[in-house]
């Protein structure tokens, strides 16, 4: 792990109920010993007596726990990526519990707002990880950008994982169409080169194949390994609210059975060709 988990933020949805995030986020702080800053964003003109519910709040769901607690004014969306941005974190938590239409409603608007918007890597934990994942999903994209995702998500993953190193299974999803065995091994063999040009961990990578519709097989694939942590690509990064999260991976965050590390991918570069490239000069005007 070339940068380790030394700051957490975590978002608390509700101070009026029990907020089953906190004791996960709190386990998993303290087992990295990150310092942990917990977070409750509120509409204008209630902000009496929030301070002494939040702080009742955090030692009800998480006591014993030391965190640097921040009541901010607006959405969300926007406050949470705000503070991991002015905390310096490493890490944006936010909670998944449940997987029925409350929870999907959720994360169709929190949820996957802070993912859109976060310009750090953001875990949407439905289980605690203070033990930390022991195997890790990476849904592979072998793009530029996405071997950056995939090196981010697998440093992240392995500093959620202070004891030891979680197994690691590098997915590549490609269409189902004729030719099938062919399109496959071609597509194995590929995934086996892009997985030995990363850099060497531990454990290795598993490097896997399967033909069909993406979001449907990465989260078949999560399931049927028992992942504890799906990692995707997002498309996002600091101001990316204008950025649509990609179809797959808002699916795979709404469906996964599991914990999911949204990692926002890295802009793309301009290359040194298109940099040097004049600009395209107006066309003349017709002679009078």
């Amino acid at each position: 792990m070339l940068h380790p988990l030394r700051t957490i933020v975590a978002g608390v949805a509700s101070l009026d109920a029990p907020d089953p995030l906190l004791p996960h986020v709190a386990g998993t702080a303290r087992a990295l010993g990150a310092t942990l800053h917990v977070v409750h964003a509120f509409d204008g003109g209630h902000a009496a007596g929030l301070r002494a519910r939040l702080e009742a709040r955090l030692r009800a769901d998480a006591p014993g726990t030391a965190a640097v607690l921040h009541l901010v004014e607006g959405a969300a969306t926007e406050r949470l990526p705000e503070m991991a941005r002015a905390v310096g974190a490493e890490l944006l938590v936010v909670g998944a519990t449940r997987g029925n239409r409350v929870w999907r409603r959720f994360l169709g608007t929190t949820a996957e707002g802070v993912v859109r918007r976060a310009g750090v890597p953001v875990l949407v934990q439905r289980a605690s990880l203070a033990r930390g994942p022991r195997r890790v999903l990476l849904a592979a994209d072998l793009s530029d950008a996405g071997a950056e995702v995939h090196e981010r998500g697998l440093d992240v993953a392995g500093a959620l994982c202070p004891g030891g190193s979680p197994d690691l299974r590098s997915l590549r999803v490609v269409e189902d169409g004729p030719a099938r065995s062919a399109r496959e091994a071609a597509a194995q063999r590929e995934l086996d080169a892009f997985v030995r040009g990363r850099r060497p961990r531990a454990r290795g990578v598993q490097c896997k194949v399967r033909l069909g519709v993406p979001a449907d097989e990465i989260l078949a694939e999560a399931s049927e390994w028992a992942a504890d942590l799906v990692v995707l690509g997002t498309g996002g990064g600091p101001g990316a609210a204008r950025f649509h999260l990609g179809s797959v991976a808002a699916a795979a965050l709404r469906g996964a059975p599991c914990s999911v590390l949204a990692v926002p991918t890295p802009p793309r570069r301009e290359t040194p060709e298109a940099a040097r490239a004049p600009e395209a000069m107006p066309a003349p005007l017709p002679a009078a």
